[in-house]
C-alpha cells in the first residue's frame, strides 16, 4: 500500500511538472528548439539562413523571439546587434490574403514609414513579410544591408 501511495506521489509531481512546463512556454520553447535544431521545422532552415546573410553582412541578429497567434501565424523578431532600437520581424502566415489583411491593418499600404524618430521598411512576399525597424540616432543604419539580405530572401522564396 505505501508503495503504491509513492508511485502515484511520484506521477502527480511528474504531472505536475509537464503542467508547469506547458504554462511557462518551456515545453513549446524546447519543441521549437528541437525542431529547428534538427531541421524538421518549415521555418528553422530560413531563419538560418537570414541569421547567416546578416551575419555576413556584418548586422548580427540577436534576443530572438517568436509569437504564435493559433491561426497558424507566427512572427520572429530580433534585435540588431542587441540594440532594441533596431530590430527585424518576419511574419509567416498561414496564406497571402491573411498577410496582406494584417499588413495593411498593422501599417496601411506603404512600403516605408519614415517618421522624425523612426523608420519602418516592409518587405512582402507570398506569406511572408520581412520588416526592418530602426529608431533614434542611428535610425536607418542598416538600411542598404537589409535590402540586399531581404531581397536575396525574397528571391529565394520564388
Amino acid at each position: 500500500m505505501l508503495v503504491t501511495a509513492a508511485m502515484a506521489g511520484c506521477d502527480s509531481h511528474e504531472v505536475v511538472k509537464k503542467e508547469t512546463k506547458l504554462y511557462n512556454m518551456q515545453s513549446y520553447s524546447e519543441g521549437n528548439l528541437r525542431t529547428q535544431s534538427q531541421g524538421k521545422g518549415l521555418n528553422g532552415k530560413f531563419l538560418k539562413e537570414m541569421q547567416i546573410q546578416f551575419g555576413h553582412e556584418g548586422v548580427p541578429l540577436t534576443h530572438e523571439m517568436y509569437a504564435e497567434d493559433g491561426r497558424g501565424n507566427i512572427s520572429y523578431m530580433y534585435m540588431i546587434a542587441g540594440n532594441p532600437l533596431q530590430y527585424i520581424t518576419l511574419h509567416v502566415f498561414s496564406n497571402e490574403a491573411e498577410r496582406v489583411e494584417r499588413i495593411h491593418n498593422w501599417y496601411g499600404d506603404q512600403k516605408l514609414i519614415d517618421t522624425p524618430r523612426s523608420r519602418t521598411v516592409i518587405y512582402n512576399y507570398s506569406t511572408a513579410s520581412l520588416i526592418y525597424t530602426s529608431s533614434g540616432k542611428e535610425k536607418g543604419k542598416y538600411d542598404p544591408e537589409v535590402k540586399k539580405v531581404f531581397n536575396s530572401l525574397i528571391e529565394r522564396m520564388k
